[in-house]
């Protein structure tokens, strides 16, 4: 009997080694709204495959893109309450109910790619202020992906002064885009990223609004005739994580996911200039949308019409949005 027993424990103990590398191995699921082969989505496989190479095998990610799981607008929500570990959401999105954090969206605040990047690198105050907000969701920023400027699409007439915008529904990405819209007398209907080649195919919108590299990856030179130039906002999207899942990750863990964060963000923040303007020149070259560049003189006009919008960011996001602003404008 007492052989049998021994036999049996070491048949266990045996069970239990073997059993070890999977039971340390962790998976991490994580939403995103647009395919793999998209920019952001690239660079979100990007992030999981040196993850699983630095942890060797230990922590794997599990994508599922083109909004299998969750739309844009439902991450922070799904990501805060748990229901999905990671996801991959606009900045925007959280200006609903934390008006600071669409700073970024507010036009022309960010002139040009030096003062973006000095506002949203690591080490930013700016960035930080906005980070420490995002954690009253329950969601943890692990890494911010720059998506480059936002432009205007038209189809029929070329949209070329403000005045071209009133009365006229046009796409905006949240709440600093629509204060835009309001600014120059138009009419701001949110439409998610997924969406937009549909309503503006169905004429949903009169005018569309959207980065340079998106009228690219999602065809919408097929709907759209024109893209004016206007680069009147910059587009950013967070990679957050569950706080309490952050939590339950040993500091080894901790480590390899904030080192593999940081190597997609300092990448796609290096690459997105030049995808940008690459995007540009391929509407310009291979397709029939026409790409208008504005002169110094029309964008002041823009820039002077839009000047309401800064100010409905500053009443909507009080004292810490002035002294954001004023953070930003230090910068330039």
């Amino acid at each position: 009997m007492k052989k049998i027993i021994t036999a049996a424990a070491l048949a266990v103990g045996i069970a239990a080694f073997a059993a070890t590398p999977a039971s340390a191995e962790r998976t991490l699921r994580l939403s995103l709204q647009v395919a793999v082969n998209h920019p952001v989505g690239k660079n979100i496989v990007y992030f999981k495959d040196e993850l699983e190479k630095i942890s060797a095998g230990a922590m794997k990610i599990e994508v599922y893109d083109s909004a299998q799981l969750y739309k844009g607008s439902q991450i922070p929500q799904a990501v805060g309450s748990g229901a999905i570990d990671m996801g991959l959401v606009l900045i925007d999105e959280f200006a609903g109910t934390l008006p600071i954090t669409g700073l970024f969206s507010v036009a022309f605040m960010f002139p040009n790619y030096d003062v973006l990047g000095k506002a949203a690198a690591p080490s930013s105050p700016i960035r930080k202020t906005i980070d420490e907000a995002i954690r009253t969701t329950g969601a943890r920023v692990l890494w911010w992906q720059d998506y480059g400027p936002v432009q205007l699409l038209s189809k029929g007439k070329p949209t070329i002064n403000p005045a071209d915008m009133k009365g006229k529904k046009v796409r905006v990405l949240g709440k600093p885009s629509g204060d835009f819209i309001n600014a120059l007398g138009g009419i701001p209907v949110k439409i998610g990223g997924s969406e937009q080649f549909m309503a503006y195919q169905r004429g949903t919108v009169d005018i569309g609004m959207t980065g340079t590299t998106a009228i690219k990856s999602r065809k919408l030179f097929e709907v759209m005739d024109s893209v004016t130039i206007t680069n009147h906002a910059q587009t950013e999207f967070l990679i957050v994580v569950n706080d309490k899942k952050w939590d339950e990750l040993s500091a080894q863990e901790k480590t390899w996911m904030t080192t593999a964060a940081v190597a997609a963000e300092t990448k796609m923040r290096a690459e997105t200039k030049d995808e940008n303007l690459a995007a540009e020149k391929f509407i310009a070259d291979t397709t029939t949308m026409k790409v208008i560049n504005l002169s110094k003189e029309q964008i002041a006009a823009w820039q002077t019409a839009s000047k309401p919008a800064t100010e409905a960011y500053i009443a909507s996001a009080g004292d810490a949005g002035r002294k954001l602003v004023e953070a930003v404008r230090a910068l330039q």
